[in-house]
């Protein structure tokens, strides 16, 4: 509990008459059975249905899910939690750091909301967390008689259906973002998954919306690839030198070929220009340079299973499904000798800052929000509010140590850590890349020292939650490539849970492949083999006797081992198991987490006394942000716990962002193995942080206001696509097109800007040849244009019967279902070809500032004229192909 949380001035002073009314409340519900508990909620959401106001419903519905929370999970909001529910409920961000219980905050504001019955996406960063969190979080839920749903990769449409249907939803971003675009891409309203969004709390808000700001989520569609093309411009590479026939832009991650270049390059392939538009071979070469210079494995990206994947460079994992566009993914497919796949063509596509602006609510949760504030605020509208810690944070941030160049850094970082590991204080070791934390581990092994790896390969990404689990352990040593999202609190002395879970796995897997006559003597025959069950067998004589129940259980020696793997994991997230050896395996956990808390908080005083976790990071990261995840994991919950950085000049952030001051600084002071400590260099290491992330800033600002005009008009077409989706007939739809069209023919024609043949040619177009006999005797400079309009309008709206006429003659019923498809189908097609002519004007009018022109101004204004000329294109393919339909 906080010491003085309304202390003047404080965030919890602008909550303090609500906290205090939901603690006032407390007594009177703690009164009430788990029934009436449930009742009172259903009373709110009848409250809420008649009054439409959820501010008049936060005290009792915090209360009640406080209440639901202590009663299913043993947990009970902390007063600093409340404040953190109601900043969320506000639409806001809370900041609060890690092990502040942000999962549990989060049950306050969406059981507030999902009283609406409009539904609540609680968005993760990872399936695992959101299964994790629906699992263990849903218990509350449905204590109060709210449903909760969980999105996974693999789930069916109806599935996703139902889900989304819940109350409230788990979901990750990723495949949040990918339903909204497929259900805009619907050719049928029985396959649309989303109802209209309502709220959405965003978990690692920090990394959703800024971290993956730069990297919209796209649908493409593949197209035919000169795959000869790849493999022959990342030969020509081995013959170009760096500085002669090219320069690297290591900042902006680009290159430029040099003169000398461009004739090397004709020279090797015997072609005049690269830049021949009939044959361009200028983009395979720059993709080829930029993948063999910029972009390196197990660093950017790993090869697994022949293909490769991408790493993120913020959270360490690996993202199976992206692809680098234009052309990048081949060239480094064909740098590493793996099948390259087909490119592709972008059929939809939006950026996480346009597409979570689609709620009309929205709030996040993250324990680095602070140093990003203004950027939440004028792209989001999102401000920050820093919650206060349950308890005093006792974490010592030490200062930088400074190394002349990286091998000593490493060096020293392998003398720290042996140095350290002498006492058994716990160390966790934060890497930028997948490399540099293997290079470590190997570095760890010449000195002897036992250590723990998380990275992006997939054999330590399985491991990923016991690993993070147990790096508070009394002697461990853990090295990972960055900590944001991890999910798992680090418990110093060790996470017993994870430990037990795993113990019991691999006794009850081991029966599964005992013979039968060793079977008979099981569980005694195995007492001899696990020393757990040695300790146990003189003091629990209860827990042998249910393991031999539940191994004689017929439902239990049906299940997989993948099975037993999830009902272990499960078992501390369900109150009421199901079956019976759920219930058995619930005891059996639970008897051996009390068997083995008394040792548990031995190791956990011991560390303590050792001075708690100890986090090493091996370079600064272009944001603070990063660095503070990092820092954040250490300190939890009051407990003690230290960090420091040790960097070298050669680090990226200060080769490429560092000024003269530091050089001349580090030049004077650094000797060989000894390092700086100072003051001025964590400054300036600041200031160079501080440069890029406003640098990237700038660069995130520059796509928002870019890709804002594409979603003015990616609203207008969805919004257009939807209705017509929606309706029962497009019969009104079609006529407006024609009338359209016809209403542009006499526009022009009064203009005098279209005549005879020009006007007989487009009535060809839309009507067909029926009335060119006719027309073709009319004098046009004497015709009426308003007469000719009304005229065609009365031919077109015959023209259009009679085919429906045809259609429904020889496919009843057929015509409603066709009609809509044709206007869909044509729609998705011109907006397709939309999204490349866009993509093509941007990459064109940054050209146009080197003629003093506003590049913004000139997109804005022709996106515009590209956005009429798709709606025109679109109007006459669906009439065209209408009237001269047949189907077969």
């Amino acid at each position: 509990m906080l010491k003085n949380p309304f202390k003047k001035k404080s965030i919890a002073n602008k909550y303090q008459k609500l906290i205090s009314e939901i603690n006032e409340l407390e007594t009177t519900i703690k009164g009430l059975t788990d029934g009436e508990l449930r009742n009172k909620n259903e009373q709110l959401k009848r409250q809420y249905n008649e009054e439409q106001d959820l501010n008049t419903l936060i005290v009792q519905s915090f209360a009640l899910t406080r209440e639901a929370s202590l009663r299913t999970l043993g947990l009970r909001h902390f007063d600093v939690q409340l404040i953190g529910g109601l900043v969320l409920n506000s639409g806001k961000i809370a900041e609060m750091r890690t092990g502040e219980g942000k999962t549990l905050v989060a049950t306050l504001p969406a059981s507030l909301n999902a009283l609406t019955k409009n539904g609540v996406h609680i968005v993760t960063v990872n399936e695992y967390l959101a299964s994790r969190d629906q699992t263990s979080m849903g218990q509350i839920y449905r204590f109060l008689g709210l449903e909760t749903g969980l999105i996974q990769e693999k789930m069916t449409t109806i599935e996703r259906q139902r889900n989304y249907k819940a109350d409230i939803t788990y979901v990750t971003n990723n495949e949040l973002g990918f339903d909204y675009l497929r259900d805009n891409l619907a050719l049928n309203i029985r396959d649309v998954v989303l109802r209209p969004f309502n709220y959405c709390i965003v978990d690692e808000v920090d990394s959703v919306l800024i971290d993956e700001a730069l990297t919209p989520l796209i649908i493409a569609n593949s197209v035919k690839t000169c795959v000869d093309k790849y493999i022959i411009a990342s030969e020509i590479t081995d013959y170009l030198e760096l500085n002669i026939h090219f320069e690297i832009d290591e900042k902006n991650k680009n290159v430029l070929l040099t003169n000398q270049g461009t004739i090397q390059i004709e020279k090797i392939l015997g072609v005049q220009d690269l830049y021949n538009p009939r044959d361009p071979w200028i983009p395979y070469i720059i993709n080829a340079i930029r993948a063999s210079s910029l972009f390196f494995r197990d660093v950017h990206y790993i090869v697994q299973n022949n293909r490769i994947v991408i790493v993120d460079e913020f959270t360490g994992r690996i993202m199976p499904d992206r692809r680098w566009s234009d052309g990048l993914h081949q060239a480094v497919e064909a740098k590493e000798g793996v099948p390259i796949r087909q490119t592709t063509e972008i059929t939809a596509s939006i950026t996480y800052q346009n597409f979570f602006l689609v709620y009309p609510k929205l709030s996040g949760m993250t324990g680095t929000a602070k140093t990003a504030e203004v950027e939440f605020d004028k792209i989001y509208s999102l401000p920050v509010e820093e919650i206060p810690t349950a308890r005093p944070n006792l974490r010592k941030d030490l200062p930088d140590f400074i190394y002349k160049d990286e091998f000593s850094k490493w060096n020293a970082i392998a003398k720290e850590c042996r140095s350290i590991s002498l006492v058994q204080q716990p160390i966790l070791i934060g890497t930028t890349t997948v490399e540099k934390s293997e290079m470590l581990a190997q570095l760890l092994n010449e000195y002897q020292l036992p250590h723990q790896i998380l990275n992006a390969k997939p054999e330590n990404v399985r491991r990923e939650s016991e690993i993070v689990a147990q790096a508070g352990k009394k002697g461990s040593i853990t090295i990972a490539t960055n900590m944001a999202g991890r999910g798992t609190d680090i418990i110093l002395g060790g996470n017993i849970q994870f430990k037990v879970r795993k113990d019991l796995y691999n006794i009850l897997v081991s029966y599964k492949y005992k013979t039968q006559e060793d079977k008979k003597d099981y569980p005694s025959s195995l007492v001899e083999i696990f020393p757990l069950l040695k300790k146990l067998k003189q003091t629990s004589q209860k827990f042998l006797s249910v393991l031999a129940l539940l191994i004689e259980d017929k439902d239990f020696i049906k299940l997989s081992d993948v099975e037993v793997l999830k009902v272990l994991n499960e078992s501390e997230l369900i109150r009421i198991p199901k079956t019976n050896y759920q219930c058995s395996m619930k005891f059996l956990v639970n008897e051996l987490i009390n068997f083995e808390k008394k040792s548990q908080k031995l190791d956990n005083v011991i560390v303590k006394n050792l001075g708690g976790l100890y986090i090493i990071g091996t370079e600064r990261n272009d944001s603070r942000r990063i660095d503070n995840q990092l820092r954040g994991r250490c300190g939890r919950q009051g407990d003690p716990g230290k960090s420091r950085f040790f960097l070298s000049i050669e680090d990226k952030l200060i080769r490429l962002f560092g000024d003269s001051r530091l050089e001349k600084v580090l030049k004077s002071q650094l000797l060989d193995d000894l390092p700086l400590e100072s003051e001025l260099v964590t400054k300036i290491l600041d200031s160079a942080q501080k440069r890029v992330e406003e640098r990237n800033y700038e660069l995130r600002k520059n796509l928002f206001d870019y890709d804002d005009i594409l979603n003015k008009q990616r609203n207008v077409v969805y919004y257009e696509r939807r209705k017509v989706l929606e309706s029962e007939s497009a019969r009104i739809k079609i006529l407006a097109y024609g009338e359209q069209i016809i209403s542009e023919i006499a526009n022009k024609l009064r203009r005098k800007k279209v005549f005879g043949n020009q006007i007989i040619s487009r009535i060809k177009n839309l009507l067909g040849t029926n009335l060119l006999a006719t027309l073709s005797y009319l004098e046009f400079s004497e015709f009426d244009p308003i007469d000719l309009q009304i005229y065609l309008l009365q031919e077109f709206w015959l023209s259009y019967e009679a085919k429906i006429l045809e259609l429904e003659i020889e496919y009843p019923g057929i015509i409603q279902e066709f009609e809509r498809t044709l206007i869909l189908i044509y729609m998705d097609r011109e907006w397709k070809e939309h999204l490349q002519k866009m993509s093509l004007l941007r990459d064109a009018v940054g050209w146009r500032k080197y003629g003093q022109r506003n590049p913004l101004s000139e997109y804005k204004e022709d996106a515009y004229k590209l956005f009429k000329y798709r709606g025109l294109v679109t109007r006459h393919l669906v009439v065209y192909e209408l009237l001269r339909s047949s189907i077969l």
